[in-house]
């Protein structure tokens, strides 16, 4: 079961569709890719602030270590636990990286791979999408359709029973 981190850009777009392809779902923990080539997980992600830093501290323990054999068979070692490190770190610099260009947390979401985790995702968000719109565009003909005057400071117009609602 995998969890996943989901994002959305700051920026409304305004069609649905077009909101729900631009989500970001970001897998919560250790990533093997980035493991395996953290130089184009970084490339391939956009994130160039983190290339540059990991580029800068890639050289410089090939630097500290220099260029004798025991140099090199510790930068080996040093490098693959930098590598491993990296990889537990990678999807929380990606969400670190998608809030600083604008995005916000819309929810988490499990499943047993992407897709059961995106279907699971879009089963709860479109349907509080639409009502959301669907309470804006009532609240829209509300105002256009209102010939009274504004009502004061304690009166409601919808009344629940007795009671004035919320």
């Amino acid at each position: 079961m995998s969890v996943y981190s989901v994002y959305e850009p700051s920026s409304e777009a305004a069609d649905l569709a077009v909101r729900a392809d631009r989500l970001s779902f970001v897998k919560e923990g250790f990533s093997w890719i980035a493991f395996l080539v953290p130089a184009l997980w970084l490339f391939f992600y956009r994130m160039w602030l983190e290339l540059i830093v990991f580029l800068v501290g890639f050289a410089a323990l090939e630097w500290a270590f220099g260029a004798s054999d025991q140099g090199k068979t510790l930068f080996g070692w040093v490098s693959l636990g930098f590598f491993l490190l990296f990889a537990f770190e990678a999807n929380d610099l990606r969400a670190a990286s998608l809030e600083r260009r604008g995005y916000r947390l819309v929810g988490l979401v499990s499943g047993r791979d992407r897709d059961q985790a995106e279907l699971s995702f879009f089963r709860t968000w479109l349907p509080e999408q639409e009502k959301q719109a669907r309470a804006s565009d009532r609240a829209a003909e509300r105002r256009e359709g209102r010939s009274s005057p504004p009502l004061s400071r304690g009166e409601s117009e919808e009344v629940i029973g007795l009671f004035p609602g919320p």
